[in-house]
């Protein structure tokens, strides 16, 4: 229990001394508002261009404002939970403060949550801008009968990027990808999700087979269940992806169980490979540049 006390209140530390950095440049909060907005609005004017279009959005409803903000809602989760640990055990290691860190009582993740902090309060807030705006200036409209299922959701996408972003994180040391080419981030990130998330439009508008490579990624789930509880007049049982075609289960309750899944299959192991990462570094005394 002492034990927990201490990395807690480390864990506090590290992330209070994060968020004084952040809020000590007020024009950075600015511009954080205003990149948010403008990105709102690039999208509010795709929105008008596929008016009229024969574009199915089925079953999403038909409203292309609230369809694309909570795309882009998932994209600010992903892009920190996914690139972020990579480019902070990069940033300690630079900083040649990791074996500093390793000397302490601290455990292995103490210092990699804690410098992450930073991120998630510079992040994970676009989400909530992004659907504001969306609702207060272009149209948005958003259904919230289903509250808890949808915090359930949230925490299920937080969890399972999470757990594929310290994947990516264990590569700096375990695979001595010490630059900003490492493959996992960058093929899931730049190419996968990029390419079949969903975020822009419909995956079912997608070749059948990039269809069937977007179902290895949680974003796809998280989005497919989203938009059907979020939009008025989403079809809660409609079956579009391809696993909810092969599996008779209801869409929803399916998304869920592969998030589930997903979760209890990447955090585990993105742990383990990141504990034998920093092992390994120790062993070859690569663990800070200045060694």
């Amino acid at each position: 229990m002492n034990r927990l006390k201490s990395e807690l209140a480390s864990l506090k530390m590290f992330s209070k001394r994060e968020f004084i950095i952040w809020s000590s440049y007020r024009m950075n909060a600015w511009m954080w508002v205003l990149d948010v907005f403008f990105n709102t609005t690039i999208f509010f004017l795709l929105s008008l261009v596929t008016k009229g279009s024969d574009i199915s959005f089925f079953p999403y409803g038909n409203n292309y404002v609230t369809f694309i903000v909570i795309g882009l809602g998932v994209h600010y989760i992903s892009y920190t939970n996914l690139g972020d640990p990579f480019a902070r055990v990069s940033k300690i290691y630079w900083g040649g403060t990791m074996d500093l860190y390793l000397l302490s009582p601290l455990s292995y993740y103490t210092p990699l949550m804690g410098i992450m902090f930073r991120s998630v309060i510079d992040d994970y807030p676009r989400v909530i801008l992004a659907l504001l705006f969306g609702g207060l200036f272009f149209g948005a409209i958003y259904s919230v009968a289903n509250i808890w299922l949808i915090f359930l959701l949230l925490i299920l996408i937080l969890t399972s990027t999470l757990g594929f972003g310290i994947i990516s994180a264990s590569s700096f040391y375990l695979f001595n990808f010490k630059q900003n080419t490492e493959p996992v981030r960058f093929i899931l990130q730049d190419i996968i999700i990029a390419l079949t998330a969903g975020y822009y439009y419909p995956l079912t508008v997608l070749p059948y087979p990039l269809q069937v490579v977007g179902s290895f990624i949680p974003h796809t789930y998280a989005l497919d269940a989203f938009r059907r509880l979020l939009i008025p007049g989403g079809d809660l049982m409609a079956r579009v992806l391809p696993i909810q075609l092969l599996i008779d289960i209801p869409p929803i309750t399916l998304d869920i169980l592969i998030l589930v899944l997903m979760t209890i299959i990447t955090i585990p192991l993105g742990l383990f490979m990141y504990v034998q990462g920093i092992k390994k570094a120790r062993r070859e005394g690569t663990l800070t540049r200045w060694q």
